[in-house]
């Protein structure tokens, strides 16, 4: 038998389950051949592939539909890729194992190594499907379990199918944005451009927001047992605690009416409520938390994991969308559990009971995508680096805190009537502390400003105190990286329902990285803000009612939902909008160019040149001085880099050379138009 799993370290579980030995990228015993993929061993070839007229970018080509999508080996895995295809051309008579992770993504890998070696009978095929940890048990169960590969040829197709239509409205529409227009191209995605699109409207709201008065009557409620709660008058025109123009008057009769006056009636309503604690990681909520504890961006907290998982051995797999184990993963959990114990003080918090089966908050194989939740798998070794430490920090805690007791509390709700006004407020009293007495508050699912009170009278109950607040709306808080991920895993259409996520938790870092080093995002204080170069996409893309679509999230997603539904459907329609988009004499943009910036010096564009970055002022009489290098002390500037310095920012760490030769290190700031080292 041959066994063909995703990565090696997961081919080295399937040789330690059965006792194989090690071979030159692959493994084998008596009867069985253990291989595996390095992630992806192919990628889409490029246009000049199919015919060589598309070296060059030309309107009239367009658009480029192949009518069968070829692929080449990854330089970087090439020499595994024909190790694998040659066990596979070698192998494909006996039966076959398909072990690559089970998801859509570990899907397409397997199928497009089968198609490289020309297998298109997979009546000997079957697939390993576990996204549990592969423990020996759980690898020879799912041996055995094993299904006919045909069975999971619909994913296969949506995997194709996805593929295909990627490389589709990525090759033609970011020609068709780019031809006519001066370099570097416009760069234009599926999801990168509605992702691009979500930051500038959040942008352009918050420039736009006017903000409206109003007013909130507080009233300070005090029982006789001498405890104060603060209410609220309720609004009887709206139901809420708001007051707008025009509402004065009323607010100013309660304040008569009400002050040091007792309270007729009391409507209470009591609600017990149950929080548990938060779920295991994924690798999107590893990002969103180092991010926010550490400042680490999401792809700089997946290297880490990615190091903490292969180099140290103390990580399980990084690149995972769930966020709980398997149903068999109990005695491995509670293996790390005992391993870890003593190591950590947080651990004393936990409740060893909630470690069993039955617990559907950590096991719960029907939740499972892919791998299982991220979980330390080793202590962290002693010479990992601090930002290691940080990342397998933020996962040991997870790992104890879910299996810590619920935090249970009484919510009461509560109507104060006086006279004819009704003043409304909420108090909890904490009946378990449960997590809450191991870490901080930070559940946003509920609001932590609700006040504790376990000895507040609403029996005998005064108003002492009444005060206007003057208040103002506010806008929604600029993007940060970590709400990005947040919005991407969960986003929102212009309603509010609730949509398919944009990209996957593996793709979503290299998603915002894309976007970064096309210059059309910059990060200043930890908020994101579109360049002129993305604005300038997003609004020429918006002006027509075909492209508008690729700005569109809930589109985006509406696609993700047609791929799973009927995926030849679904790349049906993306070659007909490619086609419609790039032959529409109504969609084609009036071009112009897009500065990088504003020059700090005369208020006009700075473009990027073929050396470097200019001013367009520099035809001025004066001519304006300013300009930025693309090399300077051997460091390359890139155009993302330029654009922070054109706005105070400076650069990240470059390692330069002086004209002697020494090296050193320094960051670059823009000041009086030239660029000026920063020393460490």
């Amino acid at each position: 038998m041959l066994i063909l799993c995703e990565k090696p370290s997961v081919a080295k579980d399937f040789a330690a389950a059965l006792g194989a030995s090690k071979k030159i990228g692959y493994y084998r015993t008596d009867d069985t051949i253990i291989t595996y993929c390095v992630g992806h061993l192919f990628e889409l070839c490029p246009p000049e592939t199919y015919n060589n007229v598309y070296k060059q970018w030309v309107l009239a080509d367009l658009p480029i539909c192949v009518p069968a999508f070829k692929y080449h080996m990854n330089d970087s895995t090439a020499e595994q890729a024909i190790i694998v295809l040659k066990l596979l051309k070698e192998q494909c008579h006996d039966e076959v194992l398909i072990a690559t992770d089970a998801g859509r993504e570990g899907e397409l890998i397997a199928r497009i190594a089968l198609k490289e070696a020309g297998i298109a009978d997979i009546r000997r095929f079957k697939r390993f499907w576990v996204s549990e940890a592969l423990t020996p048990d759980v690898i020879l169960q799912g041996i055995a379990a094993a299904k006919p590969l045909s069975d999971y040829n619909a994913l296969s197709e949506q995997g194709f199918a996805r593929q295909h239509a990627d490389w589709l409205v990525g090759i033609n529409m970011t020609r068709y944005m780019s031809i006519g227009n001066p370099p570097p191209p416009f760069s234009v995605g599926r999801v990168q451009t509605a992702v691009l699109a979500a930051i500038r409207f959040r942008n352009e709201a918050i420039k736009n927001f006017i903000p409206v008065p109003y007013k909130e009557l507080s009233a300070s409620v005090t029982s006789d047992t001498g405890t104060t709660i603060q209410a609220l008058l309720e609004n009887p025109k709206t139901g809420k605690t708001s007051f707008f123009s025009g509402d004065d008057e009323y607010l100013h009769t309660a304040v008569t009416a009400c002050n040091d006056k007792p309270v007729n009636v009391v409507d209470v309503e009591v609600k017990e409520k149950c929080s548990k604690p938060e779920k295991l990681l994924n690798i999107t909520g590893l990002q969103k938390a180092a991010f926010k504890r550490f400042g680490y961006k999401p792809e700089e907290t997946l290297n880490l994991a990615q190091s903490l998982y292969e180099t140290h051995k103390c990580l399980s797999y990084p690149r995972t969308p769930s966020r709980v184990m398997g149903d068999n993963n109990v005695e491995l959990f509670r293996k790390m559990f005992n391993l870890l114990y003593n190591e950590y003080a947080l651990s004393s918090y936990c409740d060893v009971s909630l470690i069993t089966a039955d617990n559907k908050h950590i096991f719960n194989s029907s939740k499972l995508e892919d791998h299982h939740a991220l979980i330390p798998l080793d202590k962290l070794p002693s010479g990992a680096k601090e930002k290691e430490r940080n990342v397998y920090t933020i996962v040991l805690e997870s790992f104890f805190i879910v299996c810590m007791p619920d935090y249970i509390y009484t919510e009461k709700s509560f109507r104060f009537h006086c006279s004819t006004y009704v003043f409304i407020s909420t108090v909890r009293e904490v009946l378990h502390y449960g997590w809450r007495n191991a870490v901080e508050y930070q559940n946003e699912g509920e609001d932590p400003e609700i006040p504790c009170s376990d000895d507040f009278n609403e029996n005998s109950c005064s108003i002492t105190g009444l005060t206007i607040l003057e208040k103002h709306t506010e806008p929604k808080k600029h993007f940060a990286l970590d709400s990005l991920l947040a919005f991407m895993e969960h986003p929102h259409g212009d309603t509010g329902q609730k949509l398919a996520g944009l990209g996957t938790p593996a793709t979503r870092a290299d998603i915002i990285k894309i976007l970064f080093s096309r210059n059309y995002l910059v990060e200043t204080k930890k908020k994101l803000f579109v360049t002129d170069r993305g604005r300038y996409l997003v609004e020429q893309l918006l002006q027509h009612d075909l492209l508008k679509k690729l700005c569109d999230v809930s589109h985006t997603t509406e696609w993700e939902q047609h791929l799973t539904e009927d995926p030849q459907a679904f790349f049906n329609y993306i070659c007909s909008y490619v086609t419609e988009c790039v032959t529409s004499s109504a969609s084609r943009p009036a071009f112009q160019n897009a500065p990088l910036g504003i020059c700090p010096l005369c208020g006009k564009g700075v473009f990027e040149t073929k050396t470097g970055y200019g001013c367009e002022g520099y035809k001025d009489t004066p001519k304006c001085q300013l300009y930025i290098g693309k090399t300077i002390a051997g460091a390359a500037v890139s155009a993302a880099e330029a654009t922070l310095l054109l706005i105070g920012q400076k650069t990240s760490v470059k390692h330069c050379k002086n004209k002697e030769g020494k090296a050193f290190d320094t960051f670059f700031v823009l000041e009086g138009g030239k660029v000026l080292f920063t020393y460490l």
